[in-house]
């Protein structure tokens, strides 16, 4: 059983995963008691997984953080598509390093995928001090400010503190 602290997110997981159940199934009532039973053991599992952080999502920033991150990966896709025709091809390759705010865990692995739809970035490795080592197709892009802009929106999508 969850604890006090744990009940909202194990009764969102819980639905979430039952409706999952819905979606694949179907709502034949015969399958239902499996699919509780099934919702119950997921939402356990996830919750022994990847315990609930304190805060949460804003969720009036997440439309904010959906734009940039489609605009960034529309960007990124007609940038390359671009490159590739060009004769010759408009490439610079490079590693760049850029400061990373967000402190290691779920939020900046969720930073990091977020990171790689930028246009013509790839994240490559977590640095000591605290920078992010990102390969990119063209050194003279505006990398740096691209992955900040990310970072910042996904910083205003979460209640809790995600800088360090």
């Amino acid at each position: 059983m969850p604890s006090q602290s744990a009940l909202p997110a194990a009764l969102a997981r819980g639905a979430l995963f039952f409706g999952l159940w819905l979606a694949l199934a179907g709502a034949e009532p015969m399958g239902l008691p499996f699919g509780l039973l099934a919702a119950l053991c997921a939402a356990h599992a996830s919750l022994r997984l990847l315990p609930p952080s304190p805060g949460g999502m804003v969720i009036s920033a997440l439309p904010r953080l959906a734009l940039i991150v489609l605009r960034q990966s529309f960007g990124a896709g007609w940038d390359v598509a671009l490159r590739a025709f060009a004769r010759p091809p408009r490439l610079a390759p490079g590693v760049i390093e850029v400061p990373l705010a967000i402190p290691p865990g779920p939020a900046q692995d969720a930073f990091r995928a977020l990171a790689s739809l930028a246009p013509g970035s790839l994240p490559l490795e977590d640095l000591p001090d605290g920078r992010l080592k990102l390969h990119a197709l063209d050194i003279a892009m505006p990398l740096a400010k691209d992955v900040t802009e990310i970072e910042v929106a996904l910083a205003r999508s979460h209640k809790g503190a995600l800088h360090g």
